[in-house]
């Protein structure tokens, strides 16, 4: 027994041994795939470090906080690593003493003189160095004279040709015709190595010139010019490097080179940008910058709301639809609270004024964001382009004090005194424009002093300005409309608040919306029992003399805390559908057609009328008209769950001769107000069933199938929805998104407050 018992300590102590050889050998294992995964998610940790770049100008949030406050760059700090053609590695290169490979390159923005032009192409300018020793220089228009030989270096280079890379000569003539700045033209030179590339000819589309933005006129130079003429328009050119760019390093720097990349002084030394690293500084919409911010903390939001300010930013104030444009301020942002959608504006000047008079202490304000817009042509965006305008031109000598330029008419009789008029726009700066000019001054300028290229170049204005001459003119005439039935209603002796009160007359939602916003503004009251507004004492403002007022004097609160409460009709006595006489206010009154219309129209519209009549939904109303059988009225009430809920929506509706095989036209009465993308203040609906947008399927009118009531129930559903947002065309793929999504209910929260205009408005001017 006591063998067996040694012997079996012994066998268990052997198996404890190789227990734990086994276990060492596991950790090991385990150790070298653990050590193996850090590195491997160091990698990638620093490959996604690497590829969320920003620029300046970019907006971006906190990754922790998506749905909070907006910050936009505004200072990059980069390091690189650069690798060398013998692949060694140079370490935290700062990216303002790198250059580029090529001094011009297409797309990039030149100027000459008084022109600005964009490249087109660039032709390179080849130096090859013979096996004898001599150099010869070559400018190059077809790569086929001159062929790479293999093994090539560089199997995806950016470029096609660049130093140290074997050439052969195919077309003797054009080594004949080129430079030789060692040695003389022989024929059987045709094989070298390439030492020097750089741009010897620019084909530039030339774009404007400043003498034609000041009223003058100039001839356009040609478009083939020597890179030694022109001046690269350019802003920070050391915040856009990317892994795989190539580059060459400013003078001074190759001490950090490699003794055998040194003796390479023959061929002029290119690097490969093998990893960047950048900090970046954001200027957050509360006014405050943060310094230092490191890539991962922050995330890119590309598409700010439309009710997205920043501090510096040129804004105008939002008129109501019945205010003069002349009374618009303009004002500059101070700060912006995300939180409470408000914005602390300093107003300086109204808009209408040539000279922008900041006084001695302009007011500052805080306002809703939703009352405020982009000022249209005092916003500039980070890189643009501007021109100096004439304003500034008469004044004397250039003068640098307090960061601002003026610019004398001497300076302009050479043609680098334009690279003062023509340069990027840095940022916002003390009330005014921070400008990098070609000549690389950088100085603040006025908004009025400079003047935008794309606003320059955008032919759209003129359509949008016939639009708003349109507009203006539409009304014109309803004003005038409207003071000749007042006044034939004063002349008659009847009462002219009787429009007023039809504003009443439709479905009890309209009443319920009005005491809702009534209570919103006096607090919490009772309102299940209409009866309980009248009988409450304090609600007996409007005294039964003001009745008699116009309609225009009215407020909404007024209409709603009136003592003698008009007759409302109960719900079961307000028709869905009724056929009526007075179509003078429609839309479509004027149109023509309807006297020659064939049997088969009519009996379609009479089919349309019944379909309506029998199958309306409680909250979409019609009226058609006993003598105009091509027009028609339909009031949607808003949804509930949407940020349209309990307004009222009026479309005119015209039948043309060719109707069904052309959809019906629509307008919508706005009130000069846009609370939707399909909706527009012209009182235009784009809507693919109406043909005014892109569609397919039961998308699009179908003569065959579709109705009027599937068109109103379209406008109920798919137009006036619960996200509105993402009608607006591209934008559904936001949906989900979180900038998408808070941008959605910023867009809600502004369209609830133009229902709430747009309400006041339909009871001001209440369709027939």
């Amino acid at each position: 027994m006591d063998l067996f018992v040694i012997d079996s300590d012994s066998e268990s102590y052997s198996g404890t041994s190789d227990s734990e050889d086994q276990e060492c050998e596991f950790t090991d294992h385990a150790q070298s795939i653990l050590s193996s995964l850090d590195e491997s998610i160091g990698k990638i940790d620093d490959f996604l470090t690497f590829e969320r770049g920003f620029l300046h100008g970019d907006i971006v949030c906190p990754v922790s906080d998506p749905s909070g406050q907006l910050g936009r760059v505004v200072g990059v700090e980069m390091f690189v690593d650069l690798e060398t053609y013998s692949g060694d590695i140079i370490e935290d290169v700062n990216s303002k003493q790198l250059s580029r490979v090529r001094s011009f390159v297409s797309g990039d923005c030149v100027v000459m003189g008084p022109w600005m032009g964009r490249v087109i192409r660039a032709f390179d300018l080849v130096t090859v160095v013979f096996s004898d020793g001599a150099k010869c220089e070559m400018l190059l228009r077809d790569s086929e004279v001159l062929k790479p030989i293999p093994p090539f270096i560089f199997e995806d280079a950016p470029y096609f040709y660049y130093p140290s890379q074997r050439v052969r000569i195919v077309h003797p003539s054009v080594s004949k015709s080129g430079t030789w700045l060692s040695g003389s033209w022989r024929a059987s030179r045709d094989e070298g190595v390439v030492s020097h590339v750089d741009v010897g000819l620019v084909h530039v589309n030339w774009i404007t010139s400043v003498a034609n933005v000041w009223g003058d006129r100039s001839s356009s130079p040609p478009n083939f010019q020597d890179p030694k003429n022109l001046t690269l328009l350019s802003c920070f050119p050391y915040a856009n490097w990317q892994l795989g760019d190539w580059c060459t390093l400013s003078a001074g720097h190759d001490g950090s080179l490699p003794s055998e990349d040194r003796k390479c002084s023959r061929y002029s030394q290119t690097y490969v940008v093998a990893k960047t690293k950048s900090t970046f500084d954001v200027l957050w919409q509360n006014g405050s910058i943060s310094l230092g911010l490191e890539p991962y903390i922050l995330a890119p939001v590309s598409t700010p709301g439309d009710h997205d300010f920043w501090p510096g930013q040129f804004v105008l104030e939002k008129l109501a639809v019945e205010e003069a444009a002349e009374r618009q301020r303009i004002g500059i942002v101070r700060n912006v609270d995300a939180l409470e959608r408000t914005v602390n504006v300093k107003w300086i000047v109204p808009v209408d004024d040539d000279i922008v008079r900041y006084g001695s202490d302009p007011t500052e304000e805080t306002v809703s964001a939703y009352e405020l817009v982009e000022h249209p042509d005092f916003s500039f965006c980070t890189g643009e382009v501007v021109i100096r305008s004439a304003l500034n031109i008469d004044k004397s000598e250039a003068d640098l004090t307090n960061g601002t330029m003026t610019v004398s008419r001497k300076s302009l009789d050479t043609s680098s005194g334009f690279l003062s008029c023509i340069g990027n726009v840095l940022g916002y700066k003390d009330d005014g424009i921070e400008v990098q000019w070609a000549s690389g001054v950088i100085s603040k300028a006025q908004h009025f002093e400079i003047i935008g290229l794309e606003r320059l170049l955008d032919n759209s204005l003129e359509s949008v300005n016939e639009v708003h001459t349109s507009v203006d003119d539409e009304a014109e005439q309803e004003t005038i409309h409207h003071e000749s039935t007042k006044n034939a209603l004063e002349e008659s002796g009847e009462d002219c608040t009787g429009s007023l009160r039809n504003a009443f007359y439709f479905s009890k939602t309209a009443f319920d919306f009005l005491t809702n916003v009534a209570s919103s503004f006096f607090g919490a009251h009772d309102s299940t029992s209409s009866s309980s507004i009248t009988a409450d004492p304090q609600y007996q403002i409007v005294k039964s003399a003001d009745l008699h007022s116009s309609a225009e004097e009215f407020s909404v609160v007024e209409l709603v805390m009136q003592t003698e409460k008009p007759q409302l009709p109960s719900e079961n006595d307000v028709k869905i559908f009724d056929v009526v006489v007075d179509c003078s206010d429609h839309h479509f009154v004027k149109e023509r057609g309807h006297e020659n219309v064939k049997r088969g129209w009519l009996k379609k519209i009479q089919q349309e009328w019944t379909i309506l009549q029998n199958d309306l939904p409680d909250d979409i109303h019609v009226r058609v008209y006993e003598e105009r059988m091509d027009l028609l009225r339909a009031c949607i009430v808003g949804a509930a769950g949407t940020p349209y809920h309990d307004n009222l929506f009026f479309f005119d509706i015209f039948f043309p001769p060719d109707y069904p095989h052309e959809p019906p036209s629509v307008h919508y009465h706005s009130g000069g107000l846009r609370l939707n993308p399909n909706l527009y203040e012209t009182g235009k609906v784009c809507l693919s069933l109406l043909k005014t947008w892109a569609g397919t399927g039961n998308e699009v009118w179908n003569p065959e199938g579709s109705t009027v009531l599937q068109l109103l129930l379209s406008l109920q559903a798919l137009v006036l929805n619960e996200k509105p947002y993402f009608n607006e065309a591209g934008y559904d793929k936001f949906v989900g998104k979180a900038d998408g999504e808070k941008n959605s209910i910023t867009y809600n929260e502004n369209a609830f407050l133009l229902s709430c205009k747009s309400m006041m408005y339909i009871l001001h001017k209440p369709p027939r």
